[in-house]
């Protein structure tokens, strides 16, 4: 085993953690820890104006005294132009602070164990295009080769599985993840609570056969909107004492965020806890039960119980015919989520052992069968899988052979074995004019939890006589209103012959590759004048803008 050569490795970049593994010579997914010896590094970010930069639990410390420095929860605005504040009176953009987390990542990875060769990055299922680029530039800019985005929720079960393979007593040396998983076909529902995010899924396994049958959630639901209910309970009772709020300094309501993230993690174990509060000289000490806790955040179980019932819905499945919940994500242990699963469907959840690194080991066993075999590359034709290739080329030479010396013989043999499926979470369609209607609609023409890859052709006609120029807008959402859906792109078809009379068919063909990525091909039929096309998010960035990104954030020094 030539443990020079570089390795492909999976991150979980998460709201509140993230966690970087890799899969050893004998096809164990390892998590790595960082320089303060943690499976899992806080994804915080300090800038103070001299461009000293601290990540993770340091990073945090600061934010108690210096919130102003510091940034959280960014994973949240991923997709938008800039984090939603200023970061030591700077503007940042969201996948420049997670780049950050990810040079740290990759920078405490390379220190013990070498280079990194390509990384898989997790995403919540529920991200559409925009917020997946936005993950895959976030990459780039911190010197990442993005080899793969996967689902973490597909990331989890598939991690999953292999320890169920192992707790059975398996081999570690056969890597058939999905034989691994159990004696016969089972369908799991995944629910993932993190802290900024919430996913559900419903995975079906049967073999070496991982198929996503259906995705929900709700990128705005996660353990901090609980600390933030219960430290608002608290600020009103201090208000209520003492005549002032603490949410009007910065620093009082950080260090009452989290404190009451510490009172809700206490309270997975305790039936009550009190929260100390200071704020201008003044003191309170406010019991919080487990029966108050739980009735100030009983809407947000509501959103997560109807989040799920949506989902079954969707996949046209009772809870009969579910066989395991996996609750994964560190905000899943809260015992309430516990009761309205069991209420929900009459089974007993299950906890997924390490639920804050179970994603990431999903991550690290997708990107190690990436690396063996290009397997979750090979129906990519947009230039995805060259990546692969070039890494193979420039890390282990031509063949490749170096790199995929990392791994033992069997385990490189059963690699090819698994299979995965997943499915787009958002419905893509086109914007036009309903003529019963008459106003402007959205067409979809490829559903939500259609399996990936998949292709879907509908025909339009043109809108006017004479028309030249035909423009493809394509927006992602389940409504029929255009307004309550997200405008991804266009394609524009250019330079059509005069006199082509109204009506005339318009082919619009989309294609989703495994990544979960849009491709969209128009084209007029009758003079077979097309378009591919080239869709830009409103905050994406231009070649340069992401080179000049990528420089600065290589020159940082990430402590």
């Amino acid at each position: 085993m030539n443990e020079t050569a570089g390795r492909f490795v999976g991150i979980d970049l998460g709201t509140t953690f993230s966690a970087i593994a890799y899969v050893d010579g004998r096809g164990t997914p390892v998590t790595v820890k960082n320089a303060d010896g943690h499976a899992v590094t806080p994804s915080v970010v300090m800038i103070d104006p001299a461009r000293n930069v601290l990540v993770g639990e340091r990073a945090r410390e600061t934010g108690l005294t210096r919130p102003d420095l510091v940034a959280v929860n960014f994973k949240r605005d991923m997709g938008d132009k800039f984090y939603h504040r200023l970061v030591g009176g700077r503007e940042f953009s969201p996948e420049a602070l997670s780049a950050i987390v990810l040079k740290k990542l990759r920078d405490d990875f390379q220190h013990q164990l070498g280079p990194v060769a390509g990384a898989v990055v997790t995403v919540p299922a529920y991200f559409g295009d925009s917020r997946r680029k936005a993950a895959e530039d976030a990459g780039r800019i911190a010197g990442l080769r993005v080899v793969d985005i996967i689902n973490e929720p597909t990331a989890a079960a598939l991690a999953n599985a292999f320890r169920q393979y192992l707790h059975a007593g398996g081999s570690t040396i056969r890597f058939e993840v999905a034989a691994i998983a159990a004696t016969a076909p089972s369908t799991t529902l995944v629910f993932d609570l993190g802290g900024g995010t919430f996913d559900v899924t419903i995975i079906r396994i049967n073999g070496e056969q991982f198929n996503v049958l259906a995705t929900g959630g709700d990128v705005r639901l996660g353990g901090v909107d609980f600390d933030k209910r219960l430290a608002d309970a608290i600020a009103d009772d201090f208000v209520r004492h003492h005549g002032v709020d603490p949410r009007d300094n910065e620093e009082s309501y950080a260090n009452l965020l989290t404190a009451s993230e510490r009172a809700k993690i206490e309270l997975s174990t305790a039936q009550q806890v009190a929260v100390q509060l200071d704020h201008l000289g003044r003191h309170v000490a406010v019991p919080i039960t487990r029966d108050r806790f739980n009735s100030l955040t009983s809407d947000l179980i509501t959103r997560l119980q109807m989040s799920v019932e949506m989902l079954l819905e969707d996949a046209l499945l009772t809870w009969d015919r579910i066989d395991d919940v996996l609750l994964v994500g560190g905000s899943s242990r809260m015992p309430m989520v516990h009761e309205m699963l069991a209420r929900m469907s009459g089974k007993r959840p299950n906890m997924a052992t390490a639920p804050e690194q179970i994603v990431a080991h999903g991550a690290a066993i997708h990107a190690a069968i990436t690396q063996m075999t290009g397997s979750a590359l090979n129906a990519a034709d947009d230039g995805t899988r060259s990546v692969v290739q070039d890494t193979l080329t420039e890390v282990g030479g031509d063949d490749g052979e170096d790199v995929l010396s990392i791994f033992d013989a069997p385990v490189i043999a059963a690699a090819g074995k698994v299979q995965l499926t997943d499915v787009n979470s958002h419905s893509l369609g086109v914007i036009v004019r309903s003529s019963r209607e008459q106003r402007l609609a959205n067409s979809i023409v490829i559903p939500n939890n259609t399996p990936l890859p998949t292709s879907r052709t509908k025909v339009f006609g043109t809108e006017a006589a004479n028309q030249r120029i035909v423009r493809v807008l394509v927006v992602e959402g389940d409504t029929r209103d255009p307004r309550g859906c997200t405008q991804i792109g266009e394609c524009v078809i250019r330079d059509l012959p005069k006199g082509l009379p109204l009506g005339s068919p318009v082919e619009v063909t989309f294609r989703f590759d495994k990544s979960g990525r849009i491709h969209v091909h128009a084209r007029e039929t009758t003079t077979q004048i097309g378009a591919e096309a080239s869709f830009q998010r409103e905050s994406g960035f231009d070649p340069i803008t992401l080179d000049q990104l990528t420089d600065a954030v290589s020159q940082l020094t990430v402590e």
